[in-house]
């Protein structure tokens, strides 16, 4: 893997490229004089968890021939206070459509977070994932 990072606007503003040219635009925080343009590493980092068991889920689901229609994650994170503040918690919020089967649905989950997901399997163990699983419909 080989990614190329620029910064693109002063103080803060940078961008990733990889080798097929998809881009990536993110910021630093307001409070430390960010301007708002592009996602924090910190979010970029618990939506990289969210994307990633993603992907695993709907294959685990395809494979079973189910194949949601609606399918959504909301992240609740929590970080520690001070410097540095990494995550202490991760909460993912699981909304699919009716004809997703909860239990099937919930195995995907837990194959994923614990066994699948490279970048689960990166983060520090001291963090708390957990995850809740609303059906709409």
């Amino acid at each position: 893997m080989r990614i190329e990072l620029n910064r693109i606007e002063e103080p803060y503003v940078f961008q990733l490229k990889n080798e097929t040219d998809a881009i990536c635009t993110f910021d630093a925080n307001a409070a430390l004089g960010g301007k708002n343009k592009g996602l924090t590493p910190m979010q970029l980092l618990a939506g990289s968890l969210a994307g990633c068991m993603s992907i695993d889920i709907v294959l685990i689901l395809q494979k079973q021939k189910i194949n949601p229609k609606l399918y959504q994650i909301f992240i609740d994170a929590k970080r520690k206070k001070g410097t540095p503040a990494p995550f202490e918690s991760i909460h993912l919020i699981f909304n699919v459509d009716e004809n997703v089967p909860l239990d099937k649905l919930e195995r995907a989950i837990l194959l994923s977070k614990e066994k699948y997901c490279s970048v689960s399997l990166s983060l520090n163990p001291s963090i708390q994932i957990t995850h809740e699983v609303n059906i709409i419909s």
